[in-house]
């Protein structure tokens, strides 16, 4: 019994080191919308994001989890460190930034989690 406990502490370690985790909140008063919450390499120029999580109709504050099941293109690995946004979408549509967003200063690293994003008006 005892150990297929640390076996399983250890698989759920293991998933952590996989991804990358926190919350989003809100701050004001806030349009409704369809959340997206994505991970861009950071410092790369590269515009397409690694991965991607949609969440219509939200209730906040919403906790929120990246790893390479989200990935955009699976054959591209989930690997940081990453800049991590937040952005609520009025017509739900991933390309419209009309919306507010909020993203992470510091570089993520795989494994972190507590990434706090606050979108404000």
């Amino acid at each position: 019994m005892k150990l297929l406990l640390l076996f399983s502490i250890l698989v759920s370690n293991i998933a952590f080191a996989d991804s990358i985790s926190g919350i989003v909140s809100i701050e004001g008063n806030i349009q409704s919308g369809t959340l997206f919450i994505f991970a861009k390499k950071f410092g790369s120029k590269m515009p397409m994001p690694l991965a991607v999580k949609k969440i219509v109709n939200p209730k906040f504050p919403i906790k929120f989890s990246l790893s390479q099941k989200d990935a955009m293109m699976k054959q591209i690995p989930f690997k940081g460190p990453f800049v991590v946004t937040a952005r609520l979408s009025p017509s739900g549509s991933a390309m419209d930034k009309s919306g507010v967003q909020a993203s992470t200063t510091k570089k993520v690293e795989l494994g972190q989690k507590s990434i706090n994003l606050i979108l404000k008006p």
